[in-house]
């Protein structure tokens, strides 16, 4: 029975409102983000405008992230202070969350573009610019993978962060010279040195420094097993000598995706070789 000014709701006229299911209702209750009358003989739930105030506020934080425990909360104590202390906090993490969705979201465009440019055959190399970006030290190539408590952390934060961060070998500038078949390829990630300082600031002495230098940039490819051989950097290192450059550091890579190829998993990766003229 609703009251003449209106103000009085059934569970199914509130559900549909704020687009939840009775059981969904139901929990909002238990929560004590509602507070519904029993009405009748048969105890039908009905709610009043303040229930109705209570919903769409609820329906707002829940909306802006904050967890129905957190909602409930901030219902219960909502003194103009403490809402404006909770909004500016969750502000904060809002826009870290924006931010981090932005880099996502551009390392996921630098990976459709790079396979763009590799369906197209458009991979040779050409003189660039090696952006600065650190990286994180996993293992040697042909090293098991032993690792401690922290540095498994540590390493499960840099694969949180995929796509800013991704799979990174290093290849040591002395072999690069040396011309041998064979190389110590170090297996590590890499994540450009803005995105390190806005998300992973506090890191351990396994993270390096990788600076912003003149690179010869080429996209690689070689077997998954086969990330060790120096054949996967030929066309990148005739370049080099081809055009007179010099190597000046270690050779780095971010992994770009391992697509198969026939019988073959093949691992595409961009590849910077710092070079002076």
């Amino acid at each position: 029975m609703k009251p003449k000014n209106g103000y009085l709701y059934s569970s199914t006229e509130l559900s549909r409102y704020y687009g939840l299911s009775i059981k969904g209702m139901e929990f909002y209750e238990q929560k004590k983000l509602i507070h519904p009358q029993r009405v009748g003989q048969s105890k039908t739930r009905v709610f009043s405008l303040t229930d109705c105030y209570r919903m769409a506020s609820a329906r707002m934080l829940r909306n802006c992230g904050m967890s129905l425990d957190e909602t409930a909360e901030l219902l219960e104590n909502c003194s103009c202070e403490h809402v404006c202390e909770c909004l500016a906090e969750r502000d904060a993490q809002m826009q870290r969350e924006i931010l981090l969705l932005e880099r996502r979201l551009a390392g996921m465009r630098r990976i459709e573009e790079m396979m763009k440019r590799i369906r197209t055959g458009n991979t040779h190399p050409q003189l660039t610019t090696m952006p600065a970006s650190r990286r994180l030290f996993v293992r040697r190539f042909h090293d098991a993978h032993v690792s401690t408590p922290e540095e498994s952390e540590e390493f499960c934060l840099w694969n949180s962060l995929m796509p800013m961060t991704e799979a990174s070998l290093r290849f040591p500038r002395e072999e690069l010279l040396s011309g041998q078949g064979r190389l110590h390829t170090e297996i590590g990630m890499i994540i450009s040195e803005a995105d390190f300082e806005r998300f992973l600031s506090d890191a351990s002495d396994r993270v390096s420094i990788c600076g912003r230098t003149k690179a010869v940039h080429a996209l690689i490819a070689c077997e998954e097993t086969a990330l060790d051989q120096r054949a996967c950097l030929t066309e990148a290192l005739s370049f080099i000598r081809d055009n007179g450059l010099l190597i000046t550091g270690d050779g780095y890579s971010r992994l770009v995706f391992v697509v198969r190829h026939g019988n073959t998993q093949m691992r595409w990766d961009e590849l910077w070789i710092p070079v002076e003229e």
